[in-house]
């Protein structure tokens, strides 16, 4: 008698499944996936790639007979490059040695055990690249080819660094406050909303009339003391002190309330422990709270940075970019490039102020997730 085979059945395609209804598990979390995969493509993923196609091409509504040709790069290179550029190694010396100083500690803690090699040569090369780079420099017939770039990434600089930092000294101390167990912490979180919930426009015309040099409250008060106030808006130095002072007074409120959620969630019972074996409170702070406020400082760190690389509305509210440059950071140069019709150029500028942000938040990202 002749046994009869039967052919292995074929899978059925993914096609096939979708139309009986039949959806694996991958195939349903895809499809559940796709409404909010279009969202994302629409809102975020389509503008990132218009503005990088436009950085690409020359664009200036005041030439329209040029058309929009594909110029490449050259746009970034007009951004980043000089004249006649050389090197050497008097350039940027002190940043460098300051770079090479980090790498010995880098390699002293890999040595001790304290850092993984493979972070400590992430960081070697990256370092090394960067004292690198820093002797690149126009000659002394050459010049930068966008010097309003230059000025515009170092001030945007500057307010980050100073104003993250000022963010988190001060939110940190009004996050502790906050946190302590008392009938009136309510009173204290609410006031933690107010300098956030203001419109930062509004912040700026108020901090501006406060500076101002010959009706401002700041002047009034030291005159009274026998001080004469500088002219606080219409001088560099005095300049940037007040914008960043504006910012850290209206953004650490906000760096302390993510902060407060990452004390919210810690055991209390971590800290009772703590105190029984004789811990006192700074030690309970520094080894027990600060490593498990970690990803809410990350967090923190995170937002405060991204809002300061897009700051705009508190320099142009105080200064309008002034006195003459100092205070253009690279959100307003973007858009004053916009105003003059250049929008190939003005694309470029955003492209290399997304990138920035994109490279920080990473740095971020790998120092909350590291392997301990």
């Amino acid at each position: 008698m002749a046994v009869v085979t039967s052919k292995p059945r074929t899978p059925p395609t993914a096609w096939q499944r979708f139309k009986s209804g039949n959806l694996s598990d991958t195939q349903l979390g895809f499809l559940l996936l796709t409404p909010a995969l279009l969202t994302l493509a629409l809102v975020m993923f389509y503008p990132i790639a218009n503005v990088l196609w436009r950085s690409l091409h020359f664009e200036r509504l005041n030439q329209p007979q040029r058309g929009t040709p594909f110029i490449g790069l050259e746009h970034f290179r007009e951004m980043l490059w000089g004249r006649e550029m050389t090197w050497d190694a008097v350039n940027q010396w002190p940043l460098r040695l300051l770079a090479l100083l980090v790498i010995g500690i880098i390699l002293w803690l890999a040595v001790k055990g304290n850092l993984k090699r493979s972070h400590a040569a992430y960081w070697t090369l990256t370092l090394l690249a960067f004292a690198f780079l820093l002797g690149f420099h126009p000659g002394e017939e050459g010049r930068w080819n966008d010097r309003r770039f230059w000025n515009s990434f170092q001030i945007t600089w500057l307010i980050i660094i100073v104003s993250v930092s000022g963010a988190f000294l001060v939110g940190l101390p009004l996050a502790l406050m906050a946190n302590i167990k008392s009938r009136w912490r309510w009173l204290a979180r609410i006031a933690l909303l107010v300098p956030w919930v203001m419109p930062r426009v509004f912040v700026g015309i108020v901090f501006a009339w406060m500076f101002n040099s010959t009706q401002g409250v700041i002047n009034d008060l030291l005159s009274r003391v026998g001080i004469t106030g500088p002219l606080w808006l219409s001088r560099e130095i005095p300049a940037i002190v007040v914008v960043n002072l504006t910012i850290i007074w209206t953004t650490s409120s906000f760096v302390a309330l993510i902060l407060l959620a990452g004390l919210q969630s810690i055991d209390e019972s971590l800290l009772e422990a703590a105190h029984g074996d004789g811990a006192n409170p700074w030690q309970r702070f520094w080894h027990i709270i600060l490593p498990l406020l970690r990803p809410a400082i990350a967090v923190a760190l995170i937002f405060r940075t991204l809002t300061a690389f897009q700051t705009f509305d508190i320099p142009y509210a105080l200064t309008n970019g002034g006195p003459g440059r100092t205070l253009e950071v690279l959100g307003i140069y973007i858009q004053r490039t916009t105003s003059s019709l250049d929008l190939g150029y003005a694309a470029a500028l955003s492209v290399m102020l997304f990138l920035m942000s994109l490279g920080v938040t990473i740095i971020y990202l790998r120092w909350i997730y590291r392997d301990d």
